[in-house]
C-alpha cells in the first residue's frame, strides 16, 4: 500500500517525489479538473448552487487518479496554500472520493517543510472554498449577463465582453487616457542662483522659492510660476544687486530603511521596472522557481519572514562581514492582505544562483531579484546627511526679500544600498529619496556674492501613462482584485484589445473606451469603491464573517436592476450606437450579397468573420488585427464557404464586374491592406492599377 499525493503541476510533482519516500506516490493535476459550463450560466437564483462540469481534455487524468485513490491508503490533498489552491484540492475531493483524506499545505517544497506539512495535515477549509466559489460564480454572472446586452446594445460585429474585475482594472487605464487627452500644457519659469564653491570646480544653486513671492505680491499661489516678464524683471535685478544672505541652515541625518522582502504585487512591479518582464511572464517564472523548490510560494500578501528564515538570513549577513540590526526588521502587513503567509524568498540563501536555471535567463535573473531584495530586507539603513540652506536676496518685493533654498545629501553609509543600488520595486523617477547634490558647510548669517543666475523654461506634463508595473500598483492601491489575479485580468485586457502597449505604455484602444463609455455610471462593478467592497465581501467570506448565499445574491439582485434600468432608457440606443461607431468604426456590409454585415464568429483568440445573412450567403473571411484596434474583416481573403456540390471546391476571390480600366484585359480584385480594402488589377505586377474600396465595390473616379 501507499499514500498518494494529489498536486497541480507535473513538475511540482516531480520535486516533491525527490524528498518523500517510496511508501507515496506523488499525481498531478494539471490545474483545475473542472468548472462551470462553457455554454450556460451554471448557476442560478435562489440558491446559486454551481454546476460543475469535469473538462473534456481531464477526464482522461481524472479516470487515472481515481484509479490511484481507490488503490492508496490516504490521499494527500496538496495542492497551494491559496485559496484557489483550497478550490482545486475540494473539487478533487468531490471527484475522486477517496477513503481516506487529508489535506498539506507548506509554503516551499523542502523536504523538511513536506515532512512537517505530512505530520499537520488536516483538513480543507471550506471558508476559503467558499471565498473562492463565490468569486467564480460573481464573475460568471457579471460577465453572462452584461456581455450578451453590450453586445445587443451596439449591434458590434464581434462579441463584447465586460467583467466584475477587468472592468474596473480598464477603468484605471481609460480615465488616465482621457485625463491625457484632457490635459493643457503650461508654460512654466524657474529662476536659480550659483555661487562658487572654494575648492571644487563647480558651485552650488538655490532655486528661487516663488509663493512666498505670490503672497507678498497678493497675487494667486499656484504650483507653478508662469509669468516670463516677472521672472526677467527678477533676473534684471539680481543682476544689479547680486548679495544674499544665508537665513537658515538645516543639516540631520536621514534614513533610507532596507525594503521588506517581495509580495507578488512588489515581485511584479520589480520584474517590470528592472527585467522589463510583463506581469504574466513573471508569474509564470517566479511558478517555475517554486515548484523547482528555489522559492516560497509566490502567491502571497505577506511582508514578513518566519523567524526561523529571518535568522538564517542573519546569520549569513554575518559570516559575510554584513553588520546587521540590533533588532530583526519588520514590517506592517496591509490591513486587507488576504494571503498572509510568509513573503516571497529563496528556500535556501545559500543558493546565490537558481540551481538548474542559467543565471541569465528568465528565472535566473527573477531568482537573483527576490534573492538580492530578501537578503537586503534585513541589512541596516542607508544613512544620508540632508541639508537645506535658505537664503535671502538683497532684492525686495513689497518690503519682502526675495527667497532661494538649496537642498541635498550626501550618503554617509550605504546600508543595504551596498547590496542593491535601488528599489527595484520603484519606478524611476518615482522615488523621492534619489541623491541629490551635496551643498557646502556654511554659517548662518552668512553674506555671498551671486556669480550665476539662470532662467529655465519648463511645460506642465500630463499624468504618464501607466506601465505593467504602476498599473499593478495602482490596482492594489484600489483595492481591485488580487495580486495573484493581476496577470489574467491584464490579459484578458489584451486579448479583448481594450488596452495595446506601446514600448513600456499602456494605453486604453477606441475599443476599451467604448466599453467604459457605455458601463461607466451605470454598472455598479465598473466602480473602484464597489469593486473593493467586494473583495472586502470575499475576504469576510474566507474568515467565516460572511455567507455564500448573501454576497452573490447581493450582486446578482444589484445587477439585475440596473440592466432593467438599461433596457428601459430610451436614451440607450443613440449612446450605444454612437460608442459602436467609434469602437469599429463603419459597418462592413458583405462585399458579396451587399445585403448582410461582416459578423465575428469564433473564439477570442481564433476567429473568423462571416456574412450574418448567412446561410443565403456563405461569404466568409480571416481577421487583420491592428495594434490598439479592435479586429477587423480581413476582405482581401473574403471566399464563399462550401454548402455541398453547388458550391465550387476552390475558393473564389472576390472580382469586380467591369474590367480593369487602365489595362482593359483583367478584372479587380479586393485586397486588404495597412489603411483597409482596396482593389487592385489581377494583371499585376504587369498592370499596377489600384483603387479605393467603396462599399464593397471599385471607388469610380479614383485609381492610379
Amino acid at each position: 500500500m501507499f499514500d498518494l499525493v494529489v498536486v497541480e503541476s507535473p513538475k511540482k510533482a516531480k520535486t516533491i517525489g525527490k524528498y518523500l519516500g517510496e511508501n507515496f506516490k506523488v499525481a498531478a493535476s494539471a490545474g483545475h479538473i473542472r468548472d462551470l459550463p462553457t455554454r450556460e450560466m451554471g448557476v442560478e437564483a435562489p440558491h446559486f448552487r454551481p454546476q460543475y462540469e469535469v473538462y473534456d481534455e481531464k477526464k482522461k487524468t481524472v479516470g487515472w487518479l481515481k484509479k490511484l485513490a481507490q488503490e492508496a491508503r490516504s490521499v494527500y490533498l496538496a495542492t497551494d496554500l491559496d485559496r484557489e489552491g483550497e478550490a482545486i484540492a475540494w473539487h478533487l475531493l468531490e471527484v475522486l472520493k477517496p477513503k481516506h483524506h487529508k489535506r498539506m499545505v507548506f509554503n516551499e517544497i523542502t523536504k523538511k517543510a513536506l515532512l512537517a506539512a505530512i505530520e499537520n495535515a488536516g483538513q480543507i477549509d471550506m471558508a476559503k472554498v467558499a471565498a473562492q466559489e463565490a468569486r467564480r460564480v460573481s464573475d460568471r454572472i457579471v460577465g453572462y449577463t452584461i456581455s450578451p446586452l453590450l453586445t445587443e446594445l451596439t449591434s458590434a460585429p464581434t462579441h463584447l465582453s465586460a467583467g466584475r474585475v477587468q472592468s474596473s482594472a480598464l477603468l484605471l487605464v481609460v480615465e488616465r487616457e482621457e485625463a491625457i487627452r484632457a490635459f493643457k500644457s503650461v508654460d512654466y519659469y524657474k529662476l536659480s542662483v550659483g555661487f562658487p564653491w572654494p575648492g571644487k570646480e563647480e558651485g552650488w544653486k538655490a532655486q528661487w522659492l516663488h509663493k512666498p513671492f505670490q503672497q507678498a505680491s497678493q497675487v494667486a499661489v499656484t504650483e507653478v510660476f508662469t509669468q516670463l516678464d516677472v521672472v526677467r524683471g527678477l533676473e534684471d535685478a539680481i543682476k544689479k544687486l547680486p548679495v544674499f544672505m544665508v537665513y537658515k541652515v538645516e543639516s540631520k541625518e536621514a534614513l533610507r530603511n532596507a525594503p521588506p522582502p517581495y509580495t507578488t504585487s512588489t515581485l511584479q512591479q520589480a520584474a517590470s521596472n528592472s527585467l522589463g518582464m510583463e506581469v504574466d511572464d513573471t508569474m509564470k517564472r517566479a511558478q517555475s522557481l517554486f515548484e523547482a523548490g528555489l522559492i516560497t510560494y509566490h502567491r502571497t500578501d505577506s511582508v514578513n519572514l518566519s523567524e526561523e528564515a529571518t535568522t538564517v538570513i542573519r546569520e549569513w549577513l554575518t559570516s559575510n562581514k554584513c553588520p546587521v540590526p540590533d533588532k530583526p526588521n519588520k514590517w506592517t502587513s496591509k490591513a486587507d492582505a488576504q494571503e498572509a503567509h510568509e513573503a516571497i524568498r529563496p528556500s535556501d540563501v545559500a543558493n546565490l544562483e537558481a540551481g538548474e536555471f542559467p543565471a541569465d535567463s528568465p528565472e535566473g535573473k527573477l531568482y537573483k531579484l527576490i534573492w538580492q531584495r530578501t537578503i537586503a530586507s534585513q541589512m541596516l539603513p542607508a544613512r544620508y546627511n540632508a541639508k537645506k540652506i535658505l537664503l535671502l536676496s538683497a532684492v525686495k518685493v513689497a518690503d519682502q526679500h526675495l527667497q532661494f533654498l538649496a537642498t541635498g545629501r550626501t550618503l554617509t553609509s550605504p546600508g543595504w544600498l551596498a547590496l542593491t543600488p535601488e528599489d527595484a520595486a520603484v519606478e524611476v523617477g518615482e522615488d523621492e529619496n534619489e541623491e541629490a547634490n551635496a551643498l557646502p558647510e556654511i554659517a548662518e548669517n552668512a553674506r555671498l556674492q551671486c556669480k550665476e543666475l539662470s532662467v529655465t523654461q519648463s511645460a506642465t506634463k500630463p499624468p504618464p501613462r501607466f506601465t505593467d508595473a504602476s498599473l499593478v500598483k495602482a490596482l492594489e492601491s484600489h483595492g481591485i482584485g488580487r495580486p495573484s489575479t493581476y496577470a489574467s485580468t491584464m490579459a484578458t485586457l489584451f486579448k479583448r484589445s481594450y488596452i495595446s502597449k506601446e514600448g513600456r505604455k499602456l494605453l486604453a484602444t477606441e475599443l476599451g473606451m467604448g466599453i467604459i463609455g457605455l458601463t461607466r455610471g451605470r454598472f455598479s462593478f465598473v466602480s473602484l469603491d464597489f469593486t473593493r467592497m467586494m473583495e472586502g465581501a470575499l475576504d469576510q467570506i474566507a474568515q467565516g464573517q460572511a455567507s455564500y448565499i448573501g454576497v452573490v445574491a447581493y450582486q446578482h439582485d444589484l445587477l439585475l436592476k440596473e440592466v432593467a434600468r438599461i433596457k428601459a432608457d430610451p436614451t440607450m440606443t443613440a449612446l450605444a450606437q454612437e460608442k459602436r461607431l467609434l469602437m469599429f468604426g463603419p459597418q462592413q456590409t458583405c462585399p458579396i450579397c451587399k445585403v448582410g454585415e461582416m459578423r465575428r464568429r469564433g473564439s477570442s483568440t481564433n476567429g473568423f468573420w462571416g456574412c450574418s445573412n448567412y446561410p443565403t450567403c456563405t461569404a466568409t473571411c480571416g481577421e487583420t488585427k491592428s495594434r490598439g484596434k479592435a479586429p477587423a474583416p480581413d476582405l482581401a481573403s473574403i471566399r464563399l464557404k462550401s454548402t455541398g456540390s453547388e458550391a465550387s471546391s476552390k475558393a473564389e476571390l472576390v472580382k469586380s464586374d467591369e474590367k480593369c480600366p487602365k489595362c482593359k484585359k483583367n478584372h479587380l480584385a479586393l485586397r486588404n491592406g495597412n489603411n483597409g480594402p482596396f482593389w487592385s488589377c489581377l494583371g499585376y505586377p504587369k498592370c499596377k492599377f489600384s483603387t479605393n474600396d467603396d462599399g464593397g465595390k471599385p471607388a469610380v473616379g479614383s485609381g492610379k
